[in-house]
């Protein structure tokens, strides 16, 4: 409770949910991806293209089963904390309050047999240690928000909010597990339900004044993409007449395209350039800096026309992408667009 006062949390509503990639054969799986829309009418919040959503969810009823089976816990045990001004049932701290994955170092003694390669849930999952409630309370890691970034424009989405949201999957030392809000988000939170959210602001990775008529060269790496369509929406409603250039990544062009239909009909009426690459389609692997470098003209002409570069997805992504354009345009010139805030990045 003292994390949804701490950042003033909100009731928002699950609008709808879409599964829109796809795994078309037994050799290119990959991660799901959703497209997720909350309806925010009632909650009063306000965000901007560029802003992420942390969102409050939950561990599902499996892990939670399995922590308490494990632990010796019975579901309605309760217990005083700091996450509630009232007693909570070890179940009721178990699926909103308690992060089962982060092994806190003080928890650690009561584990003398594991390494870094256990999660606080394969830990008492193997050895089922008595620790008692009202001490593990007191240790364990609160379950923080996850952020998103979102994927569309308030001027043309209203009240509603969306998402891209990868359904991450990992090897566990005893099953398959999930990442607990992306589980959330794609199968556990039932449409026409609500969910705590907040709107983190971003100071800069945005448009503005600035950007009016101004070029921007968005690249970016699977989900990495969301915020992107809300930058093209916003343009488009605004009727900036600034180019928009897009340098798209992923895996596979039939799984992963994401918003293809999107890109592909603007780049159809003169208002986007799209350059894609896929990395497993093919022999050789071919990833966005290195579309990026095949432009190496267009890039240096952007950049003569005042172009502000956004770059948004995972840290590789970043430093490749960053290297690319030294090398292109040259390290004075990057430093200056970072001091004039042309060269913005949101990596993870």
């Amino acid at each position: 409770m003292y994390l949804l006062e701490k950042f003033k949390a909100r009731s928002v509503r699950l609008f709808s949910r879409e599964l829109i990639s796809c795994n078309f054969s037994d050799s290119a799986q990959t991660d799901p991806v959703y497209q997720v829309v909350f309806d925010a009418g009632e909650s009063g919040l306000s965000y901007k293209v560029g802003d992420a959503l942390g969102i409050f969810s939950q561990n599902s009823p499996n892990v939670v089963h399995n922590v308490l089976d494990a632990l010796g816990y019975a579901s309605q045990e309760q217990v005083e904390s700091r996450h509630s001004a009232c007693p909570l049932t070890a179940e009721q701290l178990f699926t909103s309050y308690l992060d089962v994955d982060k092994f806190p170092a003080k928890l650690k003694s009561y584990f003398p047999k594991t390494d870094d390669t256990y999660s606080f849930y394969d830990a008492i999952r193997e050895f089922k240690p008595r620790i008692p409630l009202k001490d593990l309370v007191q240790i364990a890691s609160p379950l923080l928000p996850r952020f998103y970034s979102i994927a569309s424009s308030p001027s043309v989405m209203k009240d509603k909010i969306e998402l891209l949201v990868r359904l991450v999957s990992y090897s566990g030392k005893f099953d398959t597990r999930y990442g607990v809000c992306s589980y959330f988000l794609c199968n556990e939170l039932a449409k026409g339900s609500c969910c705590p959210v907040f709107v983190q602001p971003t100071k800069y990775f945005t448009l503005g004044e600035k950007t009016v008529g101004k070029p921007i060269v968005m690249i970016g790496s699977g989900t990495g993409v969301a915020p992107y369509k809300g930058f093209l929406q916003q343009r488009l409603h605004d009727n900036d007449t600034g180019r928009n250039v897009l340098f798209f990544g992923e895996r596979f062009e039939k799984a992963n395209f994401y918003y293809r239909s999107f890109w592909e009909k603007l780049e159809e009426q003169n208002k986007l350039q799209l350059f894609s690459a896929f990395s497993r389609d093919g022999n050789k692997k071919t990833y966005v800096q290195d579309i990026v470098r095949e432009q190496e003209q267009l890039i240096s002409e952007l950049y003569d026309g005042g172009a502000y570069f956004f770059i948004c997805g995972s840290k590789d992504l970043g430093v490749g992408v960053k290297k690319t354009l030294e090398d292109i345009l040259g390290k004075d010139a990057l430093s200056t667009m970072k001091e004039e805030r042309r060269y913005l990045v949101d990596v993870y």
